[in-house]
């Protein structure tokens, strides 16, 4: 099986007014973690910009080991069957070595079977981190 190269966490706002919209990438990679955050307009007033997320090189390696025994095979999208108004979409992305990924976007009201073994140890890794001051506050 191919080792993980890379794990993202995407998430785009609901619909609120268009300068309130964001999209916000978090990549972490062996190398180390970064955010980057962007608003969908011009006149946007969300807090934008890149940022590098200090974090150990051994909290990388104990995400990476949990998510390798993932079979992404398993997972299997499960449509609402009356979707929710509003909401945004959060979408998790493991890419191995071998240029394959693997990738899971939650839509309002979606879920996935076995979808926890991805969604639980990137949520928890996220929630271990400290955002950078400057990055805290999606709207300026």
């Amino acid at each position: 099986m191919p080792t993980i190269e890379q794990v993202r966490y995407t998430a785009d706002s609901g619909p609120v007014l268009p300068e309130l919209q964001w999209h916000e990438e978090i990549t972490i990679s062996s190398t180390g973690v970064n955010l980057v955050r962007n608003g969908r307009t011009p006149d946007t007033r969300v807090n934008v910009g890149t940022w590098v997320i200090a974090i150990g090189a051994d909290e990388i390696s104990t995400l990476f080991r949990q998510l390798q025994v993932v079979e992404c095979d398993r997972l299997q999208r499960v449509e609402p069957d009356d979707s929710p108004d509003g909401g945004g979409t959060v979408t998790y992305e493991i890419t191995y070595t071998d240029g394959k990924t693997c990738e899971l976007v939650y839509d309002p009201g979606v879920t996935y079977t076995h979808g926890e073994q991805v969604l639980e140890p990137v949520q928890a890794f996220i929630q271990g981190v400290t955002i950078p001051l400057e990055a805290s506050a999606r709207i300026r």
